[in-house]
């Protein structure tokens, strides 16, 4: 038989390991905004090259 006390310790555990990771893979999709942000700042505010140079193949530009 599980003693309930150590049931609920593991589910807590469980619980608090799984908000660890959670909080970590945020703040990661956070810094790499932030740096993507910073970087664009960093080369001004001009538009991004266009790959497929003056002509476009679906004749956008």
């Amino acid at each position: 038989m599980v003693d309930p006390s150590a049931f609920g310790t593991a589910l807590w555990t469980v619980a608090i390991i799984a908000a660890f990771t959670v909080a970590l893979g945020l703040a990661a999709l956070s810094d790499m905004a932030m740096r993507r942000r910073e970087d664009r700042a960093a080369r001004g505010d001009r538009p991004a090259a266009d790959p497929h140079g003056p002509r476009h193949p679906h004749g956008t530009s």
